[in-house]
């Protein structure tokens, strides 16, 4: 029996439309990696065509995003979200994505672990990216981390020297002193293309094909003027990278 459930969890902190995207996201969840469910945690649901279309897809649980965390105020939704995430992680067991993460195949051959996280650039050079994530429950390293909050939280705002010290960062240092409860896959499985202007062309401009991606980070910051732009006519018209992925979805 796998250590970690074939269960993928979501969260959404209702400060952005849902949209496409995200639809897309839930739809790949469970034809590309055949989850045996999927679930959303949120403080309050979207609204709209695209949720309308979401929900029957999915269990919806609601929670209280945390404004703070060790006497620490957290103000950026995606912090809320990175302690929710370990603590359902922790709690429940599963495979976490971002709402931008696309899958594309099962991830069967990970499941037989405690913890697992992938490369953020080649060899972890910008650390371990927490946008997809997998931990069985009451995993340690998961604790840990949520533990290590206390001393790297910074909760800056975007693009500040403490954007990310407690989700990228720290991760990867505590992997250096936990080898055995974590599994570390390489920068192809969860984060090729990157979030760089020439990797997001890869994904929405030009057609290429990554055979060891077990999903796609749409980096939905920089990859906005595409996914805001996105409908189902040009998926089913234009040849690009995201458009082949998730062509069978629509």
């Amino acid at each position: 029996m796998s250590v970690i459930p074939n269960i993928v969890h979501f969260v959404y902190i209702k400060e952005r439309d849902w949209k496409l995207h995200h639809y897309l996201a839930v739809k790949s969840a469970l034809v590309k990696a055949k989850a045996d469910s999927v679930k959303i945690w949120l403080d309050e649901e979207p609204e709209g065509e695209w949720w309308d279309k979401t929900k029957p897809l999915v269990s919806v649980h609601k929670v209280k995003p945390p404004i703070e965390i060790f006497d620490k105020p957290i103000t950026q939704p995606a912090h809320k979200s990175d302690v929710i995430r370990l603590q359902v992680l922790i709690q429940e067991g599963g495979i976490y994505a971002d709402t931008d993460v696309i899958f594309v195949k099962p991830f069967t051959d990970l499941l037989n672990n405690d913890f697992v996280m992938g490369h953020q650039g080649i060899d972890g050079c910008e650390g371990l990216c927490p946008a997809t994530m997998l931990g069985a429950k009451d995993s340690k390293f998961a604790k840990e981390w949520l533990a290590g909050f206390k001393d790297t939280f910074g909760g800056g705002p975007p693009g500040s020297d403490t954007w990310c010290t407690h989700s990228v960062s720290y991760p990867r240092w505590l992997a250096q002193q936990m080898q055995h409860g974590i599994t570390i896959v390489d920068h192809e499985a969860f984060f090729l293309p990157l979030y760089h202007q020439d990797h997001i062309e890869m994904l929405f401009e030009k057609d290429i094909s990554f055979p060891n991606a077990y999903s796609h980070h749409l980096w939905e910051s920089s990859g906005k003027k595409y996914l805001d732009e996105m409908t189902i006519e040009k998926i089913k018209n234009e040849n690009t990278t995201f458009t082949r992925l998730v062509k069978d979805l629509i």
